[in-house]
């Protein structure tokens, strides 16, 4: 055996030993990460989104709405209390101070109370739609960050590995070609190989600070630095494809499609206010009057305003463009609903599949061209290139296959968050 292949294969077995570690046994924290990021899993990530000041302004806007609309009285108007005073002129004999006091109390006769009652129902109806609706956004898009993070992590650690390897497998070279053992192209090709992976180790460094940032961002704490992952990737329950037909019919009442249709409803309950605000109204009182000389009159009084001319129409129409256009909106809300629920369970089998190919075909295929290539290099029918070729394509199996297991955990966490939750709704309401 040439002396060069005896140098270089010095660090063969280093490869061979990096490209054996598959994608779930790599677990080696982050040194580098440590002094400024906090960890968190997954459960304490979604745990979180309560705490988030999204969610806790929507919650409070729930409670402050009810606790001010448990104060709304019955009576739709204030009462009336007009005074005159005046003084006699004529005739002179009879000149004094005289006054008027009138107190009303104005009725409406149109229903505004009960129209008013409904409206108020339905807009705490849209507030606790559109709580949920935020709540479950956050989980969604907290979820997604957690399990990117993670995935960038991963690759991380595979460029770290990669780039030791790669730069030992470099020193190497140049050493035997120091000794005149190697070409200086093997040189070369080692030396552009180490320098490739390093920049792809500062690819995934950059990444992964943007990634962790993301997540902090997306949990909504007030510490702004990076945070980190720990545990393993979520495996949540969901359900078969068998139930697809019945999952359609629970989200159809998701919370945002609930959200526009409780906005739709309180439009139309808004529009009908408005015309009963301005129905007919009478006013009831009695009215004091001081008439010289020295007499007091008391006397009753009613008053009827009927609604003849003005019915709200300029207000009306406004609130009942907006209900016609949420209601368009809804039933877009829904169509996408159900179409995302049929992708996701596409999602849940397309990524079991590629995970599935990446472990079984394409990561031992490339680990094993890798490996025969070694060996056609020991032997003396290789060359430096061919292996490295080999190695890339290994390493590019792992990330794939890292990538498809990171695929998988967010389809079916996506799938649960969106089903779970709706289900829970569905069996209370029919309880």
């Amino acid at each position: 055996m040439r002396r060069s292949d005896q140098v270089v294969l010095w660090a063969l077995p280093a490869l061979a030993t990096f490209l054996c570690v598959s994608p779930a046994d790599a677990q080696t924290p982050l040194s580098h990460a440590a002094p400024v990021a906090v960890a968190i899993d997954f459960d304490e990530a979604l745990g979180l989104v309560d705490l988030h000041p999204r969610a806790q302004g929507a919650a409070g806007a729930v409670d402050e709405k009810k606790a001010l609309d448990a104060q709304i009285s019955r009576f739709v108007h204030n009462p009336q209390l007009t005074v005159q005073p005046g003084y006699r002129l004529a005739p002179r004999d009879s000149r004094q101070p005289e006054f008027v006091v009138e107190l009303l109390q104005p009725w409406n006769l149109g229903g505004y109370a009960d129209a008013r009652r409904e409206t108020v129902h339905l807009e705490e109806a849209v507030a606790e739609a559109g709580a949920r609706a935020t709540r479950l956004s956050l989980r969604l898009a907290v979820a997604e960050s957690w399990i990117v993070t993670w995935a960038a992590e991963r690759a991380l650690e595979d460029a770290e590995r990669q780039g030791t390897i790669a730069a030992e497998l470099a020193r190497l070279v140049a050493r035997a070609a120091d000794l005149g053992a190697a070409t200086k192209a093997d040189a070369a090709d080692a030396d552009a190989y180490a320098a490739e992976v390093a920049l792809a180790r500062l690819d995934a460094e950059g990444e992964l600070f943007v990634r962790g940032v993301a997540l902090a961002r997306a949990l909504g704490g007030s510490d702004p630095r990076p945070r980190r992952t720990k545990g393993t990737l979520p495996t949540p329950p969901v359900p078969a494809r068998d139930h697809l037909d019945q999952m359609l019919a629970v989200v159809a009442r998701a919370p945002e499609i609930v959200r526009l249709e409780m906005s739709a409803r309180a439009e139309r309950a808004r529009a009908v206010e408005e015309r009963a605000a301005r129905g007919t109204s009478a006013a009831v009182g009695g009215l004091l009057q001081r008439d010289a000389p020295g007499g007091l009159v008391l006397s009753a009084s009613l008053r009827l305003s009927p609604a003849i001319f003005d019915a709200g129409e300029r207000e009306r129409a406004s609130s009942a463009a907006s209900a016609r256009r949420m209601e368009g909106d809804a039933a877009t809300a829904r169509v996408d609903a159900s179409a995302s629920l049929v992708e996701s369970f596409h999602e849940v089998e397309h990524a079991q599949e590629s995970l599935q190919h990446a472990r079984e075909r394409f990561l031992p295929a490339a680990r094993s061209a890798a490996d025969l290539r070694r060996r056609l290099y020991e032997a003396g029918r290789g060359t430096l290139p061919e292996v490295l070729f080999a190695e890339r394509q290994a390493l590019s199996a792992s990330a794939r296959a890292r990538q498809a297991e990171a695929g998988l955990a967010w389809a079916r966490v996506k799938l649960w968050l969106l089903v779970a939750p709706l289900a829970i709704l569905t069996d209370e309401r029919k309880q």
